[in-house]
Parts: C-alpha cells; structure tokens; sequence
C-alpha cells in the first residue's frame, strides 16, 4: 500500500496543512537514509490553526476484500490519525482512526476498517461502512491541540485480509482480551479454578480455542458445576488444555496444515465445510483475535478430549505427554512453544493430589525460576528439570 524504499516513493505524497485556512503550523516530509517516511514540524494554535498533515495523491488501490491497515511507525508519544480518503468523497472529508505513539519505540498497529469514523473539518458524519474499493489514498494528521514540534516515521503501510482486534495494540493478554469481550466468562472461570489462568496470562506465545458462554451452555445440565469442582480440576484441566495450543497458529497456517495436537495431546482438525469453517466438531465464530501473547479464536462448542470421557491423564502419562510435545518443537526452534508446554504441564501437576508435596514444592520453585530466567532457552530446561524429577519421584522402583 504504501512503502519508502527508494526516493520515487514520495512523488505520491503531498502535504496539507492549516495554512489552507490562515493557520500558520508547518508539517512536511521526507525520506531518511533508512528508506523511512519522516512526518515532521511544528503545530501551533495560532489564527484558529491547529493542523498538520500528509497524505498520498489519490491513485487505484485495490483494496477490495481486505478488513484494516497495519502501520509500522515510531513516535514522539502524541496520538495521530490515520486518514483514509475513498474516490466518490469530498475533498474536505476523510475516514479517521487513532494511530497511538509511544516515544522513540517502534510499533507495528493494525486498524481494522470498523473502527475508522466518517468526518469533515474535524466534525463526525453520520456513520458509513467503507467501501474498500474505493480507498484511493492513506494519510496522517497531527491535531491533538498541543502545540509544538512533531515527529512520526513511518516504514510502511500496508492493508491486511484479517483485522485483528485493539487488545494487540493495548498489549492485553489473552486472559485479559478475554475479560474485554464480555462472553467468556465461563471459560475464564474454568481456567481459574483449573489453575491456568496465570499460565494463559503469561509471556506465551499460546493459540487458544475459546467456547463462548453459550458454548458452554450446551453442555448437559450440572456439567459445569460438576467440573468447577476441587475434585474434578484434572479432569476440567485436561478439557481446556485441549483447547491451547503452543506458539501462534493463524487460521489461514490452521487451514494449510489441516491438523494440530492440542496441549492436552488430542488431535484437531481444520476445515471448510459447507461455508463454515470447523475445528474439530465446533464451528468457527471469529478468527485470529491478537493479545499480546498469543491469538484467540472463537468456536460454538467445547471440546471435549477422548481421554477426559473415559478416563483423565495420570501425572506419569501428562509429563510423558510434555515431553513428547515439547523435545520435537525445541528441537526445531521452537524454544517459547516448548517452554509454554512444559510451564502449563506443571500447572497441571501442582492441581493433582497424586503428585506428592515434595514435588509440589520443587514444581513451584521451578515456575519460579523460570519466570525469572533471562532466556526461553534457560526457562524450557529449568522446567523440564523439573518435569523429569517429579516424574522420578512417582515413578520410583
């Protein structure tokens, strides 16, 4: 959509600042020796000005099918807009979404299209959906009502075919982007009283299937309840670890390799039915929800693991299982999607009585120490060591 790689890029932007209306704020552009647009100069209030901006000349896009912009820019901490201008408007008028800085920090933000707001000199317009194949050009304003210079650099813009939600750009977990949405709070009840809710909120990265509350619902009658139990948390554990997976798995990479294993070990399907896509038996809600340690996706049913209908994982059988999980992705690079496997598997552990006190105390001390660990590498062996000791304190002759 827009990129700064050579010096005949910026032929396509011009700036338009207050000066169009006697304001006196100065704003231009150019490019720096990284090949990155700098958007620079100073506002001021002066004679009912205010404004400062850049935009591309109005050129075919082909926007058609995508669902938001992604924008990679480092900023001086104000908050800019994002300006889309679409062929059949007038000139004054533009689509608007905040575009948030942090100084001196480099931010990748995606802004689905649903959140862009129909304006005209600065007053909202009565709500339009976008067409997209109308979008002729992006641009950037600077009018937060703070006088003073200004700096955003940009190293591209660029549409996307999936919008993920403001929860990535805010940094929510998944725990939190959960919280948010408001329909998952039987999920999240589950995941506390399973003792993985301070897992999912952790550094990750985690894939996870979230059955809404009407998901839930479905279930038969007192089956919540019964799993809320102290006494059933192995069984309600092995239930939701069959909805994480290690590492982000997207729904288009989900699609591609048709097939994953759970944490719980189970094997689920991707696929296109009938114009749905389903994940296992459940049909899929919503797609790629961004948190900052992972993605959600949304389904209409629970997953229900073979394993938990006849007979829950022993502590032996759970370990054996991270392990056979978790030595493959190492050794393929994978160092954070192994250590979540081994960090929610002790989760798991510290829940069953059979894993005797002895071995509770040294699981505890080990998530302790990994959380502290300065790399991946050194938190996934720190936690395994401690998968192998508990599983030869069991396991002894």
């Amino acid at each position: 959509m827009a990129s700064f790689d050579d010096e005949d890029s910026l032929k396509s932007w011009t700036s338009v600042n207050d000066s169009v209306m006697g304001g006196v704020s100065k704003g231009g552009f150019s490019r720096s020796a990284d090949g990155t647009l700098l958007f620079t100069g100073e506002l001021s209030l002066a004679n009912n000005g205010g404004f400062a901006s850049i935009r591309m000349k109005p050129s075919e896009l082909d926007l058609a099918g995508t669902a938001g912009v992604i924008i990679k820019a480092r900023g001086d901490g104000r908050t800019y807009w994002v300006d889309l201008r679409l062929a059949d408007q007038i000139a004054a008028s533009s689509y608007r979404a905040y575009l948030k800085t942090t100084a001196g920090k480099w931010q990748e933000t995606t802004i689905p299209f649903t959140e862009f707001q129909l304006q005209a000199f600065g007053q909202k317009l009565p709500a339009k959906e976008i067409n997209t194949k109308l979008i002729n050009s992006v641009g950037f304003t600077i009018a937060d009502k703070k006088e003073g210079k200004f700096e955003l650099e940009l190293a591209y813009v660029k549409a996307t075919n999936t919008a993920d939600v403001d929860s990535e750009r805010e940094g929510g977990t998944i725990v939190e982007v959960a919280k948010a949405a408001g329909s998952f709070k039987t999920l999240l009840a589950a995941a506390t009283a399973a003792d993985l809710a301070g897992v999912l909120s952790g550094e990750g990265p985690f894939t996870v299937l979230a059955p809404t509350d009407d998901a839930f619902a479905k279930l038969p009658d007192g089956t919540v309840a019964s799993l809320l139990l102290k006494e059933n948390r192995e069984q309600l554990a092995a239930i939701l670890k069959n909805h994480v997976f290690p590492g982000k798995v997207t729904l288009a990479k989900a699609l591609e390799i048709r097939e994953a294993a759970s944490l719980q070990g189970s094997k689920i399907s991707f696929q296109f039915h009938d114009g749905r896509v389903l994940i296992g038996k459940a049909t899929l809600l919503k797609a790629d929800i961004a948190a900052s340690n992972g993605i959600i996706h949304v389904i209409d049913q629970v997953l229900i693991p073979q394993a938990t209908e006849s007979k829950p994982l022993t502590a032996t059988q759970l370990m054996e299982l991270a392990i056979e999980r978790g030595v493959p992705i190492f050794n393929e690079g994978n160092i954070a999607g192994c250590a979540a496997i081994y960090e929610i598997t002790i989760e798991a552990l510290r829940t069953m009585e059979s894993v005797p006190k002895n071995s509770q105390k040294l699981l505890a001390k080990a998530l302790t120490d990994a959380r502290a660990a300065k790399s991946l590498r050194d938190q996934a062996w720190i936690l395994r060591e401690a998968i192998d000791k508990t599983w030869a304190s069991i396991n002894k002759e």
